[in-house]
């Protein structure tokens, strides 16, 4: 029996009012039949012919005929088959489909996979596996436009799981501009941004101190939550090394473990290694605990290897463990710490330093509650430490620092007169000569901060803007206690800055209380906009003192005996809508000259096109510095971006470091060539050459590290291909072919 119809629907019954039941989520709908000719079996067997189509939710087949089995949901097709499901597209001579369980299989099919990063290829053979499941055989695979496939993933067979997010691939080979650059028995590869075990990319880099460098990383998926990374490494100079990377992240805790292990190094005859250990844990809520271990063979260990190993200052490497409570009682909260500190002093001899002493332990309890009376803030700190250190002076430091404050704030002033007192004492062992055993000091101290807030309406380059005018004065009096006989344990001068201006105390640490009597002024403007962004800033201060200071760092220090402080100011916001600057100074008014200053810029008009600028003086004979540092990410032409920096310190007469690169975005792969040369010691430079070529969607060769050392050297680095192409920078997306009229 024929037919001329336009459009047959099946299962018709569904929409009849005896049967219109809510029909579930996976329940599919009908399916209708278009075609110029269809003929068959009612709600049995159908074939229809001349530009057929068949289409049901989100499949639609089309084709010159088109058969469909009712009973066993079959579909079979020929002639330009085109299979459309859901965002994939899909095209070839011949299919067989069954739309029940979504297997069949097409003969030489094309495929388009409209996913979150697109991609398409061939094959001699595909087969449907179920949803989102596609197998093919005798395949190429790439994420390149069909224009321009400048790479493609060529295997005997190559399965796609969309489900699991996973693609893998038997006797793979990766064809770049018609080149193999990688073969293998086998590969996966992800699909979207699910992470998987599988051996990664090789990454390769080139330096003075290693040589050539390669490494074979495998990603072990160990569950959701926890994988590791396990990493062979060869180096043309130094040898073997291996590098594990253990991460981890529970509802209590998380952390991660680096240990690497070199058996021998070629050039200094010795095993070397390196580990650090960093972990965060909530026992219960208020009750913490966390470990920062770090620990490496020998002093070259950084100058000579790459590691993840972590450094908290040039020289030091920190062993620390602490746990905290938080609770309250009596209205008032309290916080209790108990903590084990170590350093590993990596000693350079050209520039040796002394190592830091241990805190073996250091307790610590602070206690506070507020509005006592209606009028009263009240705050109590309390420590103790066992200082250790392999040759000075060592011993405990107990103190307790009890303070109260009667805050009064307003919307346009404020008055906050606070009192305290300071109280140390030492338990010495490992004497100096002459030095007491257990020198101890109470000192009361005083201070009353101070200021107003004002503000009108104002316009600046055509915006409105709210200006402030903030004065604030802040009073210290200090009395002098003898503190000679004490020992430096963690002590030095604070550095002289905005924040210091504020303070009663005028050391870092716990073994100094300066005697003061002594205003600060100072003066603040800003220009916010309507949402509260600070577009402008600018700042002065300056300290007054009314007697000389007579409690110094050390016996031997150099005291101050004039009444002014050096003038500090500072300005800076972003004053056109791509620009941000800052500049800070220290100026002394006796010698009328600048102890020292930092200017710093950044224009920045849109992602991937940056410019940073700063220049560093400071005349201290102790730390002088004249250091001038550019850094910068542009494109110079289609897809081509160069990006660098230049950190050169004119005192030294040398270059801390350099950087030169490039990156060229091609749309569906990126290649980044850097080279950078760092200062690794005081006689010690080094330069590495490191390059990563990377294919959209499927993997990288080259440098893992090289997105992170861009990121690190050139402040406000973006890369040109994210995962989200929206959020890429405009030179990287593609052209339309016609010009937009608005």
């Amino acid at each position: 029996m024929g037919y001329r119809f336009a459009t047959l629907a099946l299962a018709l019954l569904a929409a009849a009012p005896a049967l219109a039941q809510t029909k579930s989520a996976d329940e599919p709908g009908p399916m209708t039949i278009d075609a110029e000719h269809i003929e068959g079996v009612s709600e049995v067997e159908f074939t229809a012919r001349g530009n057929a189509e068949i289409k049901r939710d989100e499949l639609s087949i089309f084709g010159e005929v088109l058969r469909y089995n009712a009973e066993f949901g079959r579909i079979e097709g020929d002639g330009g088959v085109r299979m459309q499901q859901g965002v994939d597209r899909l095209f070839g001579p011949h299919l067989l489909y069954n739309s029940l369980d979504d297997t069949g299989a097409f003969e030489q099919p094309g495929f388009l996979m409209q996913r979150a990063l697109p991609a398409h290829g061939g094959a001699e053979h595909m087969e449907f596996l179920g949803k989102d499941k596609y197998r093919f055989r005798n395949a190429s695979f790439t994420t390149c436009s069909p224009a321009k496939e400048d790479w493609r993933l060529e295997a005997a067979e190559i399965e796609l799981d969309y489900e699991a997010e996973e693609g893998k691939a038997k006797s793979p080979r990766m064809r770049f501009f018609d080149h193999t650059l990688i073969a293998a028995p086998f590969a996966s590869f992800p699909l979207e941004n699910r992470r998987r075990s599988g051996i990664l990319a090789p990454y390769y880099a080139h330096t003075s101190t290693r040589g050539l460098e390669v490494g074979v990383p495998y990603y072990w998926n160990i569950a959701p939550e926890s994988d590791a990374t396990i990493t062979p490494v060869t180096m043309q100079k130094r040898g073997f090394q291996l590098k594990n990377q253990f991460r981890y992240l529970e509802r209590s805790y998380a952390g991660e473990l680096n240990l690497e292990y070199m058996p021998e190094d070629s050039i200094l005859k010795d095993r070397r290694y390196g580990a650090s250990l960093q972990h965060a844990q909530t026992f219960r809520p208020g009750f913490t605990g966390n470990v920062d271990y770090n620990r490496v063979s020998d002093n070259r260990y950084f100058v000579d290897l790459a590691s993840q190993v972590r450094q908290v200052s040039v020289g030091n490497l920190q062993q620390d463990a602490y746990v905290t409570y938080t609770g309250s009682a009596a209205e008032s909260g309290y916080t209790l710490q108990a903590r084990v500190q170590r350093f590993q002093t990596l000693q350079d001899p050209l520039a040796p330093i002394v190592p830091p002493y241990h805190r073996v332990p250091q307790l610590n309890f602070s206690a506070s509650r507020n509005d006592v009376g209606g009028l009263l803030d009240g705050t109590l700190g309390a420590e103790y430490v066992s200082f250790r250190h392999e040759s000075l002076v060592q011993g405990s430091r107990s103190s307790a620092s009890p303070s109260l404050a009667a805050p009064i704030i307003t919307p346009g002033w404020f008055f906050t007169p606070k009192a305290g007192l300071r109280y140390v004492g030492y338990h010495l062992e490992r004497l100096a000569p002459g030095q007491e055993a257990g020198p101890h000091a109470t000192i009361p101290w005083f201070s009353a901060d101070s200021g107003l807030v004002f503000e009108r309406d104002s316009r600046w380059f055509g915006e409105n803007l709210t200006q402030t005018l903030e004065p604030r004065l802040f009073y210290v009096r200090v009395p002098f206690r003898n503190q000679d006989q004490m020992p430096l344990f963690d002590t030095a001068l604070a550095d002289f800055n905005y924040a210091q201006l504020f303070s009663e105390n005028r050391f870092a640490g716990g073994d100094r209380f300066g005697d003061a009597n002594q205003v600060t002024l100072a003066l603040t403007t800003r220009f916010l906009q309507s949402g509260g962004q600070e577009a402008f800033r600018a700042t002065v201060g300056q300290r007054y003192y009314f007697e000389d200071e007579r409690v110094g760092l050390a016996p031997a220090s150099e005291l101050r005996n004039y009444h002014t402080s050096d003038v500090l100011a500072s300005v800076g916001g972003r004053l056109f809508r791509y620009w941000t600057f800052d500049a800070t100074t220290q100026y002394n008014p006796r010698d009328q000259r600048s102890q020292r200053y930092t200017v710093a810029t950044r224009y920045a008009p849109e992602l991937a096109k940056v410019v940073n600028l700063s220049y560093r003086f400071n005349s201290d004979p102790a730390t002088p510095l004249k250091q001038v540092d550019v850094s910068g990410q542009w494109p110079v032409a289609a897809g081509w971006y160069a990006v660098g920096r230049y950190n050169y310190s004119i005192l030294d007469q040398r270059l801390l470091e350099g950087l030169a690169g490039f990156e060229y975005n091609a749309g569906c792969w990126v290649f980044r060539a850097v080279v950078q040369r760092i200062q690794a010691a005081a006689q010690v430079s080094s330069t590495g050459f490191y390059f990563q070529l990377e294919f959209n969607g499927v993997g990288q060769i080259g440098t893992q590290e090289a997105v992170t050392l861009l990121r690190r050297s050139v402040p406000g680095y973006s890369v040109t291909n994210p995962r989200d192409q929206a959020l890429g920078p405009p030179a990287s997306r593609p052209r339309l072919p016609f010009e937009q009229v608005y």
